[in-house]
Parts: structure tokens; sequence; C-alpha cells
């Protein structure tokens, strides 16, 4: 038989500020979206290269990951929407590079933090 948790009776005013806090909270919906962006395979590996290489243009991220040049712009595109990253045009190529922004530095220790390359030292 299942166990229903019955609430204590003090503190329930705090309990109701947070339920009416929580009820509007586009910073944490925001957030969540973007680590969602993040939580994609192709994605994430992509950040990382970002992160690794600095800027990097489409081509060559296509050629790493063994993957289209159209699915790669696909995927950036999504980063370019959060402000994840910025572009450089140089004629017809496009650099990317992760975005210059304080709240990133917390993405990528979150995201990228412990990972082997596999490149060695």
């Amino acid at each position: 038989m299942p166990v229903r948790c019955e609430p204590p009776e003090t503190g329930r005013a705090r309990i109701a500020r947070w339920k009416k806090a929580m009820a509007f909270t586009p910073d944490l919906d925001e957030r969540a979206a973007v680590i969602g962006v993040l939580a994609q395979p192709t994605r994430l590996r992509l950040f990382y290269l970002l992160d690794r290489l600095g800027e990097v243009c489409v081509c060559d991220l296509a050629d790493i990951l063994g993957v289209s040049q159209s699915a790669v712009s696909q995927h950036l595109a999504k980063f370019k929407a959060y402000g994840l990253v910025t572009v450089r045009r140089d004629n017809q190529t496009l650099f990317y590079r992760i975005a210059d922004k304080p709240e990133l530095a917390s993405m990528r220790r979150l995201a990228l933090s412990g990972i082997a390359s596999g490149m060695g030292p």
C-alpha cells in the first residue's frame, strides 16, 4: 500500500510562497531549454569541439563528426538561437565559436568537465 505524504503544519506559508514563485520561472525554463539542446549527443559533441578548437568552420566540424554540413548547420542554428555561439563569415565559409558570455562558463563546466578528448596532453 502506498504511503501518503502528510505535510507538517508548520511552514505552510513558506511552501505557499515557493508554489507561487515556481508558477512563473522564465530563467529556469530558459536554462532547461539550453540544457535540452546540449543533451542531444551530436550537439554535445559539437559544443565540445567548439570548446576545444575555438573557432571552427562548418565543413571541418562535419568532417570531424562524419556527418553532413547540412546536419551540422542545423545543430549550430539551434545553438545560435539560444545564444550559445557566434558566427563569423569569410566569403562563403561560416566560422563558429562559443559565445563569450559569463553564463556560458558554468554551462561549459556542467556539460564538459572531466571529458577526456583522447588527444593526449
